[in-house]
């Protein structure tokens, strides 16, 4: 097995990197890597419902869809990453508890309780410390999961779910679980850094032919290519979300959007607050944008109204 360690922070490069290592090999593969502040997102999901878009958006917190199902997960520096790729001659027969159980394993060694639960998530006592997702082509299967051992809990609360407002739509839901953080829990403190040398240690040994693999100059020009067409893109982290309708009360507005492939396609408005020309102008000027903050900002900008107004009007959008 292949035993990679990422250089970068990057949650489009990492889950790039993913993505082209499970499509372009054919040996078995054990990837670690961290990133910096990022919301990842189940390929099915509705991006805008699992996230606080204007909490993101303000903290340069990076949202980006992966390749496999699931739910959304918080990452960032003090969260690490792994991902085991394997072709099998029959993927049914191939369970999520299989890769967890060499995390559980590793975690148990250095005195965390750990155990899989019913979901094949990883938990300790009643805290979630790992969720895992798989995505299967052909007879390769792609198993990863996050290792919450330092992060931020703040951040993460604060990033994901958007409460201010009511979505429909066929998208996946996240299942919610309290967490912590592995670091809590550990007899001795430890450095992530340490954690991350130990778990690839502990791989490495499984098995002899077990070895390090550091990413070629071509490897990395197709997964740069991967990132900048694929995983850095409006499109596929934002668009790719199923069709959805948002709706949103507050004292004084009352509106109902409708998104396909994150394309804004009719707009309801109901206000005692804006005058009926500043509806109609908004309902004109917006059908057919993205439904993201910068661009609606952009648009609302355009009109000649209060700087504190269209914040307000934009807020009222997500």
């Amino acid at each position: 097995m292949l035993c990679i360690i990422s250089e970068e922070t990057s949650a489009t490069f990492n889950l790039a990197a993913e993505e082209y290592l499970f499509r372009n090999f054919e040996e078995d593969i054990f990837f670690l890597y961290r990133n910096e502040p990022a919301v990842v997102l189940g390929k099915h999901q509705n991006a805008m419902a699992e996230v606080n878009p204007m909490y993101v958006n303000k903290n340069n917190v990076h949202v980006v869809r992966r390749l496999s199902g699931g739910g959304a997960v918080y990452h960032d520096l003090g969260n690490l990453n792994f991902s085991f790729h394997q072709t099998v001659p029959d993927t049914s027969k191939v369970s999520f508890r299989k890769f967890n159980e060499p995390i559980v394993e590793l975690l148990r060694s250095i005195g965390v309780d750990a155990q899989i639960s019913k979901r094949n998530d990883i938990f300790i006592h009643e805290f979630k410390v790992s969720g895992h997702a798989q995505h299967v082509f052909r007879n390769r299967i792609l198993s990863h999961g996050t290792l919450l051992f330092s992060a931020d809990k703040n951040n993460l609360s604060l990033a994901l779910k958007n409460n201010s407002g009511t979505f429909t739509g066929k998208a996946i839901q996240s299942v919610r679980s309290k967490v912590a953080n592995i670091a809590d829990f550990l007899p001795k403190p430890m450095a992530i850094g340490e954690f991350e040398n130990i778990l690839l240690q502990y791989i490495l040994q499984l098995n002899s032919g077990n070895n390090l693999y550091v990413f070629s100059v071509n490897d990395l020009k197709h997964i740069q290519q991967l990132k900048q067409e694929k995983y850095d893109t409006w499109e596929w982290n934002y668009g790719y979300s199923p069709n959805y309708c948002f709706e949103k009360q507050t004292r004084e507005h009352s509106i109902s959007v409708e998104v396909e492939k994150g394309i804004i396609k009719d707009i309801e408005i109901i206000s005692e607050a804006l005058s009926v020309k500043l509806i109609s102008q908004l309902k004109a000027l917006l059908t057919g944008t993205c439904h993201s903050i910068e661009q609606l900002e952009g648009k609302i900008n355009s009109l000649t109204i209060e700087q504190s107004k269209t914040r307000e009007l934009v807020e009222l959008f997500f």
